[in-house]
């Protein structure tokens, strides 16, 4: 063989090799591997991870994944070259209970979970204060929490600083009782200087409104200035100008306390209300004699701008004790706990609809974009899409989820800060359940069972803490804890 013929030889040899290898590379780059079982080139697919905690670990099927095919975007970790069908994934980090689901990868398409949580293994409670505790109610700029006790026939309000823990005695009162089975809740005003305490009268004489002025240290009984029989579901006017709302006997009435008139500081907005609730620029109501639901604005309180919403719901005229949870005035929740819950949704694109929930409904919130609607029995939690979802796995708007079902009680049900999750309370334990139900919910303890009743649970979000009181029993001694849940993560993670 002559030099020149060599020379030939070698370069298109090289020349082929080379273009070879830019092939391969140019096909790796696309997401393209050799199937040595097949003998082909295959199409992979890829999976997208966002996790709280940021920094974890991850395996596919049982073989942790190499680092250098995960990458970072936005936040979240991208593993790629995975080839088409089952895998098995894991997502575990030291201190805090894995993650794991089968998935399915399709070529060209990244299989995407955007918010796993993976709890500790053990949390460190941190006692803000000691009392005999049933409920607490956090304000509005969360800076501080009204405790309710109840000792030996006295009620008391304690107001606690959430930075520092001073406990501040507000109210004490034997004549009424909080009744935490009622539903409704201690009232704080935008500027965090009032409250509206709901009381039941010990002697069976019917119910009031406490008004309590934090800075002039006073609790004044609506009856006391005022001949509004019964009040109950005391709710500030959003305008934050002293007034509030509150049902009596069926009447929907705003409450003027500074009036020096006394027969004009209760003024009637409707009647036959059942149930009501405030959002926007509408307060919404139940017509208990007519079961629709109406709109009133803000700006024209009067009986006679009403804006009725729907058609009489079915059985509503059968509710013994109706809720109503507004989130707009497109969207609005109502249930009974001994009859059926519905929700009312205009999602823009089609007529009206209402959709049933079922019956015997504890309680319902919807998430913090509108969304979904998490509601739930005494033994059932699920969840119902009021809009589309178009973020993996894709929902549609009225598709209904049932997230988790029990043969024991549960209760503290409740949104967690993505409004992918939710907490809820099972024989003493704290538990956390996952929307996703791609290949099974994962189901997790947050808190075990620590001997003591779990009398109630409060999330606040933007403070990625969890409060808690935990008592003896139903009532008597109790601890009011936090612990810090989820992970907090700033912009640029952990």
């Amino acid at each position: 063989m002559n030099l020149n013929r060599l020379h030939t030889v070698v370069f298109w040899t090289f020349l082929v090799f080379f273009l070879t290898t830019v092939a391969s590379v140019l096909f790796f780059t696309f997401g393209y591997r050799f199937s040595f079982e097949r003998g082909i080139f295959i199409y992979t697919g890829s999976v997208t991870i966002k996790s709280n905690p940021r920094s974890v670990n991850i395996s596919l099927d049982g073989e942790p994944v190499p680092a250098d095919i995960i990458h970072s975007i936005n936040q979240s970790i991208h593993v790629t070259g995975i080839a088409p069908g089952e895998h098995f994934i894991r997502v575990e980090a030291d201190g805090y209970l894995p993650w794991e689901k089968k998935v399915i990868i399709q070529s060209g398409i990244s299989t995407e979970f955007w918010n796993i949580i993976l709890p500790r293994t053990s949390y460190e409670q941190t006692s803000v204060a000691d009392g005999d505790f049933i409920k607490a109610f956090n304000s509005s700029t969360r800076k501080y929490f009204a405790l309710v006790g109840e000792k030996e026939g006295e009620t008391t309000i304690t107001v606690i600083e959430r930075a520092t823990g001073t406990a501040t005695p507000v109210m004490s009162n034997r004549d009424y009782r909080f009744d935490r089975e009622d539903g409704r809740n201690i009232e704080w005003s935008k500027d965090e200087t009032l409250l509206l305490v709901p009381l039941r009268s010990r002697d069976g004489g019917g119910q009031s409104v406490f008004m309590i002025d934090r800075a002039a240290g006073t609790a004044t009984n609506l009856q006391d200035i005022s001949s509004v029989p019964d009040p109950e579901n005391p709710r500030w006017h959003p305008d934050n100008d002293g007034t509030f709302f509150v049902l009596s006997h069926g009447s929907l009435l705003l409450i003027r306390p500074d009036t020096k008139d006394t027969a004009q500081r209760a003024t009637t907005i409707a009647k036959n209300v059942s149930a009501y609730d405030l959002a926007g620029r509408f307060a919404a109501i139940l017509d208990g004699v007519s079961g629709t639901i109406s709109l009133i604005p803000f700006a024209d309180l009067t009986t006679t701008n009403q804006e009725v919403l729907t058609k009489p719901l079915p059985g509503a005229d059968h509710f013994t004790k109706p809720f109503l949870t507004m989130y707009d005035d497109r969207r609005i929740a109502v249930y009974d706990k001994g009859g059926e819950g519905f929700l009312w949704n205009d999602n823009g694109k089609l007529e009206p609809s209402i959709v049933s929930l079922g019956s015997s409904i504890e309680g319902a919130q919807f998430s913090d974009d509108g969304k979904k609607l998490l509601f739930f029995t005494a033994n059932e939690v699920s969840v119902l899409f009021a809009r589309d979802w178009d973020v993996q796995p894709t929902r549609e708007d009225g598709e209904i989820l049932q997230i988790a079902r029990f043969s024991s009680p549960i209760s503290e049900v409740q949104w967690v800060k993505n409004y992918e999750h939710i907490l809820f309370s099972l024989g003493g334990e704290l538990k956390l359940a996952e929307l996703d139900n791609r290949d099974r919910r994962n189901i997790e303890t947050i808190l075990p069972p620590s001997g003591k009743v779990l009398r109630q649970v409060i999330t606040l979000p933007a403070e990625d803490e969890l409060y808690m009181i935990y008592g003896t029993g139903d009532t008597g001694p109790a601890d009011f804890s936090f612990i810090g849940f989820p992970e907090p993560i700033g912009f640029f993670g952990q």
